[in-house]
């Protein structure tokens, strides 16, 4: 496995990858480096950084290792990566993911996002309201993810 931490203006990412793709993108303590990497990872790694610093890019093309998911958990992460932007229900993402009536079991995958931003779980809302954030962060770092989202 191998791995880079990412300055941006959201505080530092960890960013891990394998031979396939991205693997782990979440928000880290520890200092700023970057390995050696493939060009798709430096420029993965770029286009992550610009997003995060207020440039918002589209990175649904950005290669994902998914290998380490179930195949409910891939089935949701492909179907709300597919999503633009704006929000989605759970329930309307179980429907999405081919289980409908599977919102919890949704709630469950998305809490534990590996890739957050690129698997877009601020996009997930309850159906009566924000149902707050349900993976790193606040309702403030969520707002503002959103923000970077384009229409």
């Amino acid at each position: 496995m191998r791995h880079a931490v990412l300055e941006t203006a959201l505080g530092a990412w960890e960013l891990r990858w394998t031979d396939t793709g991205l693997s782990r993108f979440r928000p880290t303590t520890a200092a700023a480096t970057f390995l050696e990497a493939p060009a798709w990872v430096g420029d993965a790694a770029n286009r992550l950084r610009r997003h995060l610093n207020g440039e918002p890019q589209d990175l649904r093309d950005v290669p994902l290792d998914l290998s380490d998911l179930t195949p409910f958990q891939r089935a949701v992460a492909e179907a709300l990566r597919r999503t633009r932007s704006g929000t989605i229900t759970y329930g309307d993402l179980a429907a999405l993911a081919g289980k409908p009536g599977a919102a919890r079991a949704v709630g469950r995958t998305v809490m534990a996002n590996p890739l957050l931003v690129l698997i877009p779980c601020h996009r997930v809302v309850g159906a009566k309201d924000d149902g707050g954030w349900s993976a790193f962060g606040s309702p403030e770092v969520k707002a503002r993810l959103r923000a970077l989202d384009r229409p």
